[in-house]
Order: C-alpha cells, then structure tokens, then sequence
C-alpha cells in the first residue's frame, strides 16, 4: 500500500512538472524567486501589502505563461492576479490601470473563459488562434493612438501620477486583452509595448516585486508570438 502510494504521488508531482517546460518553469520561479527577495528586504511597506504585492505577482505570472501556452485555465489564475493587481494599483494612484482591471478585466475574465472554452481543441485542450490582415492592423493603431490621448486628458483631471504612461498601458491593454478573448495572434505584439511600458511605471513607483512581475510578463510576450504563430499556422 505504501509502495502504491508513492507511485501516485511520484505520478502526481510528474505531470504537476509536466505541464510546464523549462523555460516556463523558469519564468514562474523567477518571479517566485523575486518576490520573495523584494519582499524580505522591503522596509517601507506594510507586511498586508507585500502579501497582496506577491499574490498579485504569483498569480500573474501562471496566467501569462498558460495564456502563452493558449491553456483556457489561464482565467483562473487571472481572476486572482486581477483583485490583488486593483488593490495594488490604487494604492500607488494609477487609477488608469485600477480601472482598466476593475471594471474590464475583472468581468473580462468569465466572458474570456466561455470563449476560449467554445474554441479549445479537444485533444490538444489548445485554443484555435487568429491572425489579423493589414487593414485592420492599420485600424487597431490609429483608434489606439486616438485612445491614448483622449484618455490621457482624463486621468490628468483625476490628478493621476504619470498620465502618459498610464494611458498608453490601459488604452492598449483594452485592445490587447480584446484580442486575447477572440483568440487573435498579435495581441501579443500589443502586450510587449504594454508590459515595456508598465515596467517603466513600476521602475517609477519603486515597486520591484511588480518590476519583476511585469519584466517577466515582457519576456513571456515574446514567448507567446512564437507560441501563438504556430497555432494560428496550425488551424
């Protein structure tokens, strides 16, 4: 019996080791990594928001990472990353990404998750990805660049902190989490400019448990136009 016991359990930390290849094993405990680091030596915040800070981050990172792999559990793990991110955020004062997550990706993710459930192979358990033509790529740029600097004007009379900066993420953020619902491939072209700039606002406010969250988001944007380019060319 105990013998049978530790094949299941052997059999069990096997495909939890599985499900992600090395390189994706090394995004996630990065980020572990990390934050545990920053969190240990942070002398300035208070232990609630470091919990919150590392939550936020963890749980980031696995839903990048499945989202990459086009896994559909990938809005679990986005829904947590989603509430600790808002807490985060608002704290900080960039109320452009507090609402870009409370009132977007929040819902965003049950309507994602019913998509993405509608269009996973089942043998596979993949989503069937897209790809957009070059008109309506042209498109997606220039109401993005309208987008931004409406939405600028609007966080300036809330008294946001860097308004540019935070507008450009929310604004893009929308388009790029759009696709990712309907599966397109380039939303991962918009999420390198997305998670470049985020890094950038997170440098500024010096928190460096959501630079390294975000700096690692960047590194699986690149990761997941590889990924997806296939299974758009698979379909």
């Amino acid at each position: 019996m105990k013998i049978k016991k530790k094949n299941k359990e052997k059999n069990a930390f096997r495909k939890i080791l599985n499900k992600f290849t090395y390189f994706e094993w090394g995004m996630v405990l990065a980020v572990i990594g990390f934050t545990l680091y920053f969190s240990i030596i942070d002398t300035t915040n208070t232990v609630l928001y470091l919990i919150i800070d590392a939550i936020a981050a963890i749980s980031g990172i696995l839903c990048v990472v499945l989202c990459a792999k086009g896994k559909k559990s990938q809005y679990i793990w986005g829904l947590i990353n989603v509430i600790g991110y808002v807490i985060i955020a608002f704290i900080n004062k960039y109320y452009g990404e507090v609402m870009l997550n409370a009132l977007y990706y929040l819902p965003s993710q049950f309507i994602g998750y019913y998509l993405w459930n509608k269009h996973t192979n089942i043998e596979t358990e993949n989503v069937e990805g897209n790809k957009l033509n070059l008109t309506k790529s042209i498109l997606l740029v220039i109401v993005c660049t309208i987008g931004i600097l409406l939405y600028k004007l609007v966080l300036d009379l809330l008294g946001g902190q860097g308004t540019l900066l935070d507008s450009a993420s929310t604004t893009i953020s929308i388009f790029a989490n759009l696709l990712m619902m309907l599966r397109y491939r380039e939303q991962w072209l918009l999420w390198i400019i997305i998670d470049f700039i985020t890094v950038v606002m997170w440098i500024l406010a010096k928190d460096f448990i959501m630079v390294t969250m975000w700096s690692v988001y960047l590194i699986n944007a690149f990761y997941g136009y590889y990924n997806w380019t296939k299974i758009s060319k698979e379909r």
